[in-house]
């Protein structure tokens, strides 16, 4: 009880004290927690410490006066050095994608293998040291790790089936081919959504906890910016309207290749309760329009205590990685190329040349409304190049024009209200706000439509909705009563993929109920089918592993 009324009490930290020796001592305090041995040395102006940790091979570097360590994960992957332009190119999809960390790879002369290595960095206090490195990126890590072997099996794939190996050149085209395959559908752990915005538009600190984190009414308490010095803002509204791009980008042009920041705020739910936020800012590629950087934040847990169990979502490590891009081109030029585009539309459609239009010019031929037109024409643009939250902004405007007086609206101009609701839907299923999703995603509902319907399947099943398998099953009972088959009894082939995209559904769902046998009979009538065989396989080697672990009694709630 003391120490609990301490820490209500407890200054906050001082990023100038986390020198090289008070690293040291909170690392070595957090290793002997871990009950993990560690073998320091040191390296020029930096001390390292190697240890093992769940079998595998860790190490931390702790540099001069930065206030951050780098953890690395050494060694988690090898490959051949004919494949040295696949790792290449994993590691740079990986590095702008990522939730978080950065990946490279070394080459060993003596045996010509490619190791591959995992390095992130970290903002260590005393208190949380050890639930960070293992609750938060101890445990993280791994599940990299494993995306990470995947991504570069599925690309060696494709490489099979191209005249190059190098698939640089190609990386739209293997990116969309994994986001047809894999979003949304069998991952929990979501990739970061993207976010832009040029002189006129801020990506502001209170944007970022509302719509990344989905925490509203933040009371602010200290910033601290830490660049080639260190900056402590303690002004309330300063902190909210802090412009995220400013720490790295002024007059349009890059002026540092990283920094970070540490954020202290409270809840009006918790409002004597201390929470932190660690924002690690680090330049990233650009073209010629666009400056993109990535924003890595990681929200601290709170210790676990009376009225505070283990599991509960304050005691949990909370991370979002955003690839942020700074539009270069003005307001007006945006604005120029969407009314040469619009009139476009307009001019091909009196003319009789529908046939000819832009997919996001058939979307607003028929509106009548500039404003929403402007606001749905921006949205498609960004909704096609995952970048999520912008287009979250401009969809929310165009869902207020349109949801207006929407009995008197055209047909076009409903159904373009629904394709709004269903992008609002999936952009914030992206950010994993699936409450806000969920909103959005019953405007649909009951819409003839494919995409319609496993988005909202998708976001049932992130919610944790237990009327997830009611409704697969409804979908399903709906679709066997409606589909034609031929003479062999085949299903027709237009509903084939939706019918096994249920079936993958609902197979999922069967096993987070841990309704195995149900689970396996579905699985098995599924394994020889080209799109779901995989999945299959995967689902059936995890049911095993839980019926061993009930065997032992240690059953495995996790998600699969």
């Amino acid at each position: 009880m003391m120490n609990m009324i301490r820490n209500l009490f407890k200054p906050s930290l001082r990023l100038s004290d986390l020198d090289l020796s008070e690293n040291r001592r909170i690392v070595s305090k957090a290793l002997k927690a871990l009950n993990c041995t560690g073998e320091w040395r040191k390296e020029g102006d930096a001390a390292l410490v190697r240890y093992t940790f769940q079998s595998g091979h860790f190490g931390i570097r702790i540099i001069g006066n930065c206030p951050q360590v780098e953890l690395s994960y050494l060694f988690f992957a090898e490959a051949e050095m004919k494949d040295i332009n696949i790792v290449r190119h994993v590691c740079n999809h990986f590095n702008l994608n990522s939730t978080g960390p950065r990946f490279s790879y070394s080459i060993n002369e003596e045996t010509n293998i490619i190791d591959m290595h995992i390095l992130t960095p970290l903002l260590l206090d005393d208190d949380r040291a050890k639930d960070i490195l293992f609750f938060g990126y101890g445990r993280y890590v791994f599940l990299w790790q494993n995306s990470f072997i995947r991504s570069l099996t599925d690309v060696k794939k494709e490489a099979k089936s191209s005249a190059t190996s190098d698939l640089e050149w190609s990386e739209k085209e293997v990116a969309r081919d994994f986001f047809l395959l894999r979003e949304q559908e069998l991952r929990h752990q979501k990739k970061g959504a993207e976010w832009r915005q040029n002189d006129k538009e801020a990506a502001t600190l209170k944007q970022w906890m509302d719509k990344v984190f989905g925490l509203v009414d933040v009371v602010f308490s200290e910033l601290t910016v830490v660049t080639d010095t260190v900056t402590v803002i303690n002004d309330r509204e300063s902190i909210a309207s802090y412009n995220l791009s400013d720490i790295l980008i002024v007059d349009g042009a890059f002026v540092r290749q990283k920094a970070m920041l540490d954020l202290v705020f409270f809840l009006p739910a918790h409002p004597t309760t201390r929470r932190r936020m660690t924002f690690s800012i680090q330049q990233a590629d650009g073209c010629e329009d666009v400056l993109y950087y990535q924003v890595v934040a990681t929200l601290l847990p709170l210790p676990s205590g009376t009225g505070r169990p283990l599991h509960s979502k304050e005691v949990q490590v909370q991370s979002h990685s955003v690839l942020l891009a700074y539009d270069l081109r003005s307001t007006k030029q945006l604005q120029d190329e969407f009314v040469y585009m619009w009139k476009e539309a307009k001019s091909k459609v009196a003319n009789g040349e529908e046939n000819q239009l832009t997919e996001e010019q058939r979307l607003i031929a028929n509106v009548e409304s500039v404003d929403a037109a402007r606001f749905v024409y921006r949205s498609r643009t960004l909704h096609r190049q995952k970048r999520y939250y912008e287009a979250i902004s401009c969809l929310e405007n165009a869902y207020r024009l349109l949801n207006s007086n929407i009995d008197k609206k055209s047909l076009e101009e409903r159904n373009l209200f629904l394709e709004v609701c269903y992008m609002l839907g999936f952009c914030y299923n992206e950010l994993q706000q699936y409450d806000r999703a969920y909103y959005y995603l019953t405007f649909v509902t009951g819409v003839n439509r494919t995409l319609y319907a496993e988005e909202y399947v998708n976001c049932m099943i992130y919610l944790g909705d237990y009327r997830s398998l009611m409704t697969i099953d409804g979908i399903l009972e709906d679709l066997h009563n409606s589909i034609v088959e031929d003479e062999e009894g085949e299903v027709e082939q237009s509903v084939h993929p939706f019918l096994q995209f249920l079936y993958r559904r609902k197979a999922y769902v069967l096993v987070e109920l841990h309704r195995f046998d149900e689970a396996e009979e579905m699985l098995r009538q599924m394994i020889d089918d080209p799109e779901s065989g995989d999945f299959a396989l995967d689902e059936l080697a995890y049911i095993q592993q839980l019926r061993e672990k009930d065997k032992t009694g240690g059953i495995d709630e996790s998600n699969s």
